[in-house]
This record gives structure tokens, C-alpha cells and sequence, in this order.
């Protein structure tokens, strides 16, 4: 379970929010919304501990997050910015790269899995073999999707999900992440799409 409890936080001397609280249950699907610069993406980094609250915690599981714990606790995360920054060349590359990372090492990586997560998503095996180039802002966000879903943490984090997609992407991107959170991964989602938002199981609107 995820414990947002009266946070606060501020930015380059501007509150971005005060008293913020919520409760997020395992294998569930969460919405946080606002407008532009209200501090949604700051959000997300202060629960991978990136950024720090002025005031009140936020645990997992019961266990707070603090600036020693934050490491630790990232292990159990996958995050997806909107514009996620690629290092590889090829698809091919990009998707097994997580693999290759020490947290990860234990979870070798399956290319007949990996299609079988694209195939939920709407995407095609012979992108398997494109330049990340090649690929649309929505495929790309996709595709690392699919590789948060054969790592399998307990946690995933992603910033604004469907903001590339058209609806029918968008709504095969929603039963993506229902479907990783009935597999017992807890997913918090930054959005502006009502939409989307309609179909997780709560949402928070930071004003």
C-alpha cells in the first residue's frame, strides 16, 4: 500500500501544494490530475524519492520513505516519463537493456513474453526490429510499457500514459495497466485525460 500523508512541497520558492493525502491499496489503479505546473510529475518524483516534501511522509508498505530508504525503495519501482529519454539505437536493444541492470538480473528477459505484453498494447512484432527513431511518441511510450511489464515491480509509476494515443490506443493502454495492476502491481498514473481517469479506481486532483 502506498501512504501519501499532508505532504507538501515546494519549488524554486512557489508552494505547489499543502496537506496533500491519499491512500493508494495494492493492485489498484490511481489518477493523480491538475493543471499545468501544479506539481503532478514533482509528485511522481517525490515518490521515487528524486524531490523532498516540505512536511508530512509517504510510506510503502508501511515503511517510510526517506532519503537513506529511497534507493532501496526504487528497486521495487518502474517509472515512465511522458518523453522518456531512449539510449538505444535499436528496439531490439532497447527493450532487453533493462535486463542487463543489477536490480533486474534476476528476471531474464523473454522476446516471446515481451510480444505477448505487445499484443495486449496494440503493437506490432516487426517494430522488434525498427530504429527507436522510427517509432511514434505513443509507440515508444508503449513499448516501455511492455518492458514494466515483464519486470513486474511492485510499483509503476508513468507520466501522462495516453497523452500520444488516439482513443482506441488510449483505452488499450488503460486494460494494460488494470491488467498489470490484477497481477498485484500498484500503478499511479499522471493524467489529464477524464477519460482514462473514469477508468482507474481513484484519482486525486491536485487545484
Amino acid at each position: 500500500m502506498l501512504e501519501v500523508k499532508s505532504i507538501s512541497m515546494d519549488m524554486g520558492g512557489r508552494q505547489l501544494f499543502d496537506g496533500l493525502s491519499f491512500v493508494v491499496e495494492d493492485g489498484k489503479v490511481f489518477c493523480i490530475m491538475g493543471g499545468s505546473g501544479c506539481g503532478k510529475t514533482s509528485l511522481l518524483r517525490a515518490l521515487m524519492g528524486f524531490e523532498t516534501i516540505g512536511s508530512g511522509y509517504i510510506s510503502i508498505d508501511g515503511e517510510l520513505l526517506t532519503p537513506s530508504s529511497a534507493e532501496q525503495f526504487r528497486r521495487y519501482m518502474s517509472y515512465i516519463p511522458q518523453e522518456p529519454a531512449l539510449p538505444s539505437e535499436w528496439v531490439r536493444d532497447l527493450v532487453s537493456l533493462p535486463f542487463e541492470l543489477a536490480a533486474n538480473r534476476g528476471k531474464p528477459f523473454s522476446k516471446s513474453l515481451l510480444f505477448g505484453e505487445w499484443e495486449r498494447l496494440g503493437l506490432e512484432r516487426e517494430l522488434y526490429g525498427r530504429k527507436v527513431a522510427e517509432l511514434s511518441g505513443g509507440q515508444r511510450q508503449r513499448v516501455m510499457l511492455s518492458v514494466s511489464g515483464l519486470l513486474n515491480k511492485p510499483l509503476l509509476l508513468v507520466d501522462e500514459p495516453t497523452s500520444a494515443l488516439d482513443r482506441h490506443s488510449s483505452g488499450l493502454v488503460l486494460g494494460y495497466l488494470r491488467h498489470l495492476a490484477s497481477r498485484g502491481s500498484t500503478v499511479v498514473a499522471v493524467s489529464h485525460d477524464e477519460e482514462f481517469a473514469a477508468g482507474c479506481d481513484g484519482r486525486i486532483v491536485i487545484s
